[in-house]
């Protein structure tokens, strides 16, 4: 169903490209081709942004021509094709259209395991026809299919964990057999459908004939494939394959059927439920058309969350009250509510705000009036959300850093997004190397042996917002002597380490200074 890609390199229109990154991946099959029309990734995360798919064994065709002299743009470039899935880019035009492929971006490609295949360099007479007409044409022929079920789950099982999930292996599959995949429950209520085209305007759930056979069998311009399963977690189900014009074959019908099997026992335990856990599971899985399913049988709005905190719990024998305590208080403040415990995490999802007071301080109140602040390890505040998809990312990234928060911010619990982002920035450093680090660290260089004046400002920055009062209480000394030395301290450094400008680059530092320390 898709042509490996040592294979591809062989055809008369690659035979003179070169592999400049990701050799390793060259067994990889390739399943689909496209145009990277826009490749400044600025431009197309606010106009275009793909949220809810992932595109494996994709390979795609560009010059980057827009962002022809920008190597950092070049770079990110090849970062956000690899985070939606693509395999790799057949570059063209270099020394035509940008001067010459960077080593940088050579370097993050490689870094990725993200394929480039370099077209010859300095070609005018290059046609991307040549390269399209012959892969196209190795992809669609006629190749046997007994391999679907190990090529689908191969392709879902080298996905980022949140994508492992029974959609999007229904979506590989539609992908595949450029068919319409439909499965429902028991009841006929949809739980995952996947339209080829995905643009496709017909409502499969108005076509679908409940007529099991072992056969697929032809209706108008469709070939239709109907089977009944039985699940152990989510009972009785039904799945349907839909294609339009060309036959599906009993082969395919039968290794379609074991898939979804398989993709149920391995990711589908409750993929039935209608529960808010659910609901919760389906935003964090990126599975769009059950998060959307789920919402309307809830009656909940998902396009009015526009907030969300994250707590960490550290003593789940009072996850229960502690969830429930959330509930009791944001309830009051929002007509659109969601508290659910994931693993060791309570994710608390928010929209329809009642009043008109800011709603900055309502997680530092909650905190303060908590019965079971001692249960609570952290709470971070996620404002301005504008999608599911911002739901989805930033629990990732805090998931991600989660670790972090105890380690570098002393005594402190509450916690606002732009935070962690800070501690992903420091991190992305630590890891650059030695001189990375001394770069970030000469700001402090004046205070650097001086631990006195170091412990103050990291604790004034980080761990009490800033606040004289509470670092006073935190170091155990008087309000006016924490005035003094955070006075001396920048002097000594130079800049104003209360004014927000030199503060934040001066925040950098201190988070870098506290991870090498430990």
């Amino acid at each position: 169903m898709g042509v490996k890609l040592k294979e591809l390199l062989k055809l008369p229109s690659l035979r003179e490209a070169e592999i400049v990154s990701g050799s390793n991946s060259v067994d990889t099959t390739v399943t689909s081709l496209s145009f990277l029309e826009v490749s400044d990734m600025a431009f197309f995360d606010e106009k275009i942004q793909l949220p809810n798919e992932y595109y494996a064994g994709e390979l795609v065709i560009s010059s980057f021509f827009t962002i022809k002299d920008d190597v950092a743009k070049q770079c990110e470039a090849i970062r956000r094709l690899h985070a939606l899935g693509e395999l790799g880019l057949i570059l063209y035009y270099v020394g035509v259209v940008i001067e010459s492929l960077s080593q940088e971006v050579i370097d993050v490609a490689e870094e990725l395991g993200f394929v480039i295949i370099m077209m010859p360099e300095n070609d005018y007479s290059l046609r991307y026809n040549e390269v399209i007409v012959e892969i196209m044409a190795e992809i669609l022929k006629n190749r046997p299919s007994e391999n679907i079920v190990n090529e689908v789950l191969e392709k879902t099982s080298s996905l980022p964990a949140h994508l492992r999930n029974v959609e999007m292996s229904l979506k590989i599959l539609s992908d595949l057999l450029r068919s319409n995949v439909l499965l429902t429950d028991g009841n006929g209520e949809i739980i995952n459908q996947v339209k080829w085209p995905r643009n496709s305007k017909i409502d499969l759930s108005e076509m679908v004939v409940n007529d099991s056979s072992s056969t697929p069998v032809k209706k108008d311009n469709y070939w239709y494939f109907y089977k009944e399963l039985y699940h152990k977690d989510n009972g009785l189900l039904k799945f349907y394959l839909l294609k339009e014009y060309e036959p599906l074959t009993p082969s395919v019908c039968e290794q379609s059927v074991e898939l979804v099997q398989v993709a149920l026992n391995l990711w589908g335990k409750n993929h039935g439920e209608i529960s808010e856990y659910a609901l919760v599971k389906a935003i964090l899985n990126d599975e769009s058309e059950k998060m959307y399913r789920l919402a309307k049988r809830l009656t909940i709005n998902v396009k009015s969350i526009n907030l969300m905190w994250l707590l960490q719990l550290n003593h789940p024998q009072k996850e229960k009250e502690i969830k429930n305590e959330v509930l009791e208080y944001i309830s009051k403040y929002y007509r659109t509510s969601i508290v659910q415990l994931v693993e060791d995490q309570l994710i608390v999802l928010l929209g329809n705000y009642r009043y008109n007071e800011r709603e900055v301080s309502l997680s530092e109140h909650f905190l303060r009036d908590s019965q079971y602040l001692a249960a609570i390890e952290s709470l971070v505040v996620c404002p301005r959300l504008r999608n599911t998809t911002d739901v989805r990312k930033n629990y990732q990234m805090i998931d991600t850093l989660k670790g972090q928060l105890p380690i570098l911010f002393h005594g402190k619990k509450n916690f606002t997004i732009s935070e962690i982002r800070q501690v992903k920035y420091a991190l992305k450093h630590v890891q650059s190397g030695e001189s990375e680090v001394e770069e970030v660290l000469l700001i402090l260089e004046p205070i650097r042996n001086n631990q006195e004046q170091l412990d103050t400002l990291c604790t004034f920055l980080l761990d009490v917002d800033a606040d004289f009062q509470k670092c006073a209480e935190r170091l155990f000394i008087h309000k006016n002597t924490v005035k003094y030395r955070i006075k001396k301290i920048s002097e000594l450094l130079g800049c104003d380490v209360i004014r927000i400008s030199d503060s934040y680059e001066i925040s950098i530092a201190c988070l870098v200074y506290r991870m090498i320390q430990r």
